[in-house]
């Protein structure tokens, strides 16, 4: 009866311990995911800057100028070192381009901490599956070593 017992408790343990593997998993891979769009932003803002510091260099530029959703037509850019910037929710002001690399840089800024942090996490919970798995290897090499014996051990300090 003692050995039933036993066995229920760490099958209750393996059902534990596998659905906090199953939820800190989903939860990584929702922090990698988010990890890849902040990096995708970064880069994006990164060659926002580069674009319009090259911009202003030159006082027309040729671009090809979309006329509808399907045609486009050659044309030039003129009045390069005017950018519309968006400010907040649906606010926008023109600016120079210098001080639109000056917006931009500090949105990169935010959004690298923004990366950092979410690698930390990342890092973080692949610790915590690394530890769970362990957990539950350990908890099975247990369950299989004595089989029947009155040890009273179930290998995680509860009998």
């Amino acid at each position: 009866r003692a050995c039933q017992a036993m066995a229920s408790v760490s099958e209750q343990h393996t059902r534990a311990i596998l659905g906090a593997v199953q939820r800190v998993g989903e939860q990584k891979r929702d922090r990698e995911g988010a990890l890849a769009r902040m990096r995708a932003c970064l880069e994006e803002y990164e060659a926002l800057g580069a674009t319009l510091t090259a911009l202003p260099e030159r006082v027309e530029r040729p671009a090809m100028v979309p006329l509808g959703k399907l045609a486009l037509f050659p044309g030039t850019l003129r009045h390069t070192n005017e950018v519309t910037v968006l400010l907040g929710e649906n606010l926008f002001a023109l600016r120079s381009a210098s001080q639109a690399v000056g917006i931009a840089e500090r949105r990169a800024e935010f959004v690298a901490a923004q990366v950092q942090s979410l690698k930390e996490e990342v890092r973080e919970l692949g610790s915590e599956l690394e530890k769970l798995g362990a957990m539950h290897t350990l908890g099975l090499d247990r369950g299989s070593e004595g089989g029947g014996g009155g040890g009273g051990d179930d290998g995680f300090g509860l009998v």
